[in-house]
């Protein structure tokens, strides 16, 4: 049986395996190593000194720990990786921090003299005597790139989830990525004579695999168990690679082609081009997808993605919509309709409560300064787009605006718009090339200025 370590990953086991990353500990004694850089199973936490541009900035006591720490693992890693083991690393999430440095700057004199600590940043990830570059983003859809990991795959899909993902590098082969395919979570590469295998980071720390005494439950050690099994498997399977001999350059010489071997690499490749074009097909649909279910943001959403979804609303119903930065002045929306009206658009969602007079003062001033602008010799007509009590049912929202906004719009001569009743129009204009509808929807924004914008019905199909 291989002699398996866990590095910063509590593995549920009733072996003695786990050693701590501010620990010293030797990988002398392992056949096989599991890394985790997760910096919760340590103890500097507690050197927490301050915050430096709005990251953690450890102590001198601390720092010097963990740059020890760093060095320690970099060279036990290193040796590791010489002796030709497989090393298996969970991709945690990245942790940027600041070191002190122990370097100090000095300036004044006496009573003003003032000490600067210098630090330095650094994460996690630095352990590693290898780089690897890490981003945090999480998500849970994972589709399989490779056979590698076929059995880890079936046993952990419902629990696999990932809190970071790589940049992808030459050297790399790809074995999960997101359901999307523009993130790499799953890696193998070699590193001197060992192989290196990253894989999304499971968690071990669920309620049901402790006791009471916070010992592990039969449920967790049943997960270690089919954990270390899986990872024994790939283990093997990479051996088992390495211990053929490497073709001879010789080889390749055309009198020792083998007919039949020849037909079915042509066939593989073949059926690689197939499968590309399908996955280029299937990115194509996803981005088709995404873009359609921009319009649901119409029913849910506030700030940015809120006003892509209004900008794409207005498109579709024949305006030119943008966002508009000068440096000095940023409006929401720019609106022109094809009878050459021009509007300023604010978006504004509300968690739990009715569009009030606070964002209907901004759209005012941003009426106003547009205005100011040189090159604009008419003012702007104003548009405010409310989507409040947004994460209620659609049957359940009352009261879209505060009766102060409504006064206030009437005055002005505002237009108020429902973001939910444009997400209606569009779901009919989204499929229905109707132009004399989207010119009754223009009207009915333009002549309710000063009001609630009420849509035309949607036709009946």
């Amino acid at each position: 049986m291989k002699e398996i370590v866990s590095v910063g990953y509590c593995l549920p086991t009733h072996d003695d395996d786990f050693i701590k990353l501010d620990s010293n500990s030797s990988l002398s004694d392992a056949d096989l190593v599991i890394f985790c850089p997760d910096f919760k199973t340590t103890n500097f936490s507690y050197g927490l000194n301050s915050t430096y541009k709005g990251k953690i900035s450890y102590d001198l006591n601390t720092s010097s720990r963990i740059i020890e720490a760093t060095k320690h693992w970099r060279k036990e890693l290193n040796s590791y990786l010489k002796s030709g083991r497989n090393l298996f690393i969970f991709l945690c999430q990245k942790n940027e921090f600041y070191i002190d440095t122990g370097q100090r700057n000095t300036s004044g004199t006496g009573r003003n003299q003032k000490v600067t600590n210098i630090v330095d940043s650094f994460n996690n990830y630095k352990v590693f005597p290898f780089d690897i570059d890490v981003n945090n983003a999480k998500g849970k859809k994972i589709i399989s790139k490779n056979e590698l990991l076929k059995s880890f795959y079936n046993s952990f899909e419902k629990n696999l989830s990932f809190e970071a993902y790589l940049e992808p590098k030459d050297h790399y082969t790809e074995l999960l990525q997101t359901k999307t395919l523009d993130k790499t979570l799953s890696v193998t590469f070699k590193k001197d004579e060992g192989q290196i295998i990253i894989l999304p980071y499971l968690d071990t720390s669920k309620d049901e695999f402790y006791d009471k005494h916070g010992e592990w439950t039969q449920e967790g050690i049943i997960f270690g168990k089919k954990l270390i099994q899986c990872i024994l498997e790939i283990d093997k399977k990479i051996s088992s690679q390495h211990e053929r001999t490497a073709k001879p350059e010789w080889l390749e010489n055309e009198e020792y082609n083998l007919e039949k071997a020849e037909e079915i690499s042509e066939l593989i490749k073949k059926k690689k081009k197939s499968i590309q074009k399908l996955e280029d097909e299937c990115e194509e649909l996803n981005q088709a997808f995404i873009e359609e279910e921009t319009f649901k943001d119409l029913l849910f959403e506030t700030g940015k993605p809120l006003e892509v979804a209004v900008i794409k609303a207005l498109e579709i119903l024949g305006y030119k919509a943008e966002n508009f930065n000068n440096g000095a002045l940023e409006l929401d929306q720019v609106i022109t309709s094809p009878e050459n009206f021009r509007y300023i658009g604010e978006c504004e969602g509300k968690d739990s409560k009715a569009i009030d007079i606070t964002k209907f003062r901004q759209l005012q001033d941003s009426l106003n300064e547009d205005f100011e602008r040189e090159e604009i010799y008419e003012k702007a007509f104003g548009l405010l787009f409310g989507n409040p009590q947004r994460l209620n049912p659609l049957g359940t929202r009352k009261d879209f605006f505060t009766e102060k906004c409504i006064k206030g719009a009437e005055r002005e001569k505002i237009g108020l718009i429902k973001t939910i009743d444009l997400f209606f129009v569009c779901k009919y204009l989204s499929v229905n090339n109707d132009d004399k509808f989207k010119k009754k929807c223009r009207n009915a924004i333009h002549s309710s200025l000063g009001s609630i914008v009420k849509f035309p019905d949607i036709p009946k199909k």
